[in-house]
């Protein structure tokens, strides 16, 4: 499988103040689903909006780079990167009662967002077979109405359908399924899945560990900017060489009811003073020496050099 996008070495910091994200590295290869799981502020969706080329103005990328079938965006300005979004990137945004226009109709953005990225011809009945791809009962209705006569859901589903316009590349969903029932996140994901298929990377932000069993196949896990653990989905899910990747996993809620884990105390201090494959021990953020090292069968660690 080609590499569609390549992430080396990327660090991101508030100007002239601190490094937020630092040594971030994973490949998305044509055809594949990604799963980049994390606590909140663990720096996901700022790797995701630097790739994009969305970074709010306060955040710079202090050094790495960002590689798009194998061309290097490090040269190129933030105007120039933005123009990807659309074309080569799809973006799904986070918060779905915020990012449409409320002025136009569904319709409305959605023939603007397919017309400005493939230069082609849309109508009405494009509109209404992409809406209903997106399992919409009744497309036309929901086509011909305002954003703010939708449910969270629904316009969530609509931002979907936006975002795969023009048929990208590389797809980043950053938490697209968040408060979403059960039946419309499994619809989602389905229709992420089908993308993949034909060809596109798939990234997804998520916090939903049980979904991202069955559906990614790499999993990406990071811990206060770093990428802690990155490997096949079921071997990172099933036999997690992290200390940290362990304790996530630890916390997820289970049918026993065993109640909510902290997290920290889910980290055995055995496991993070133990060398991983004689290449260092596990990080921890109050440790410094960071590596992230190969250690067989695709899987990379994070680990320290400082004992």
């Amino acid at each position: 499988m080609s590499v569609q996008l390549r992430v080396d070495d990327l660090a991101l910091g508030v100007r002239g103040g601190d490094t937020l994200v630092q040594h971030v590295s994973f490949e998305l290869h044509g055809g594949t689903r990604t799963a980049l799981v994390g606590e909140s502020g663990s720096g996901k969706s700022l790797t995701v909006l630097s790739i994009a080329g969305l970074l709010p103005s306060a955040i710079e990328q202090r050094s790495g780079d960002i590689w798009l079938r194998g061309t290097s965006l490090a040269s190129w300005s933030s105007a120039r990167r933005r123009s990807l979004c659309g074309t080569s990137i799809g973006v799904v945004f986070q918060e779905p009662m915020t990012a449409l226009n409320p002025v136009m109709t569904i319709e409305a953005q959605m023939l603007e967002a397919r017309r400005r990225f493939t230069g082609g011809a849309a109508d009405s009945a494009w509109v209404s077979d992409a809406l209903g791809a997106m399992g919409f009962d009744d497309p036309r209705r929901v086509q011909q109405a305002w954003p703010h006569l939708l449910s969270g859901g629904m316009r969530q589903r609509v931002l979907v359908a936006m975002a795969l316009a023009a048929n990208p590349d590389v797809i980043l969903a950053d938490e697209p399924t968040t408060a979403l029932d059960a039946l419309t996140r499994s619809l989602v994901l389905q229709r992420l899945t089908t993308e993949a298929s034909r060809g596109a990377s798939v990234l997804l932000v998520t916090h939903d560990l049980a979904s991202i069993e069955t559906w990614a196949d790499q999993v990406i896990v990071m811990r206060a900017g770093h990428v802690c653990e990155c490997g096949p989905a079921a071997a990172v899910l099933n036999d997690p060489l992290h200390p940290y990747t362990a304790g996530l996993l630890a916390c997820t809620p289970t049918l026993a009811g065993t109640g909510l884990v902290d997290l920290r105390t889910t980290v055995d201090a055995d496991a993070l003073a133990r060398p991983v494959d004689g290449h260092g021990c596990p990080w921890w953020p109050d440790k410094g020496g960071y590596e992230l090292i190969e250690v067989g069968n695709d899987r990379q660690v994070g680990v320290s050099r400082e004992p």
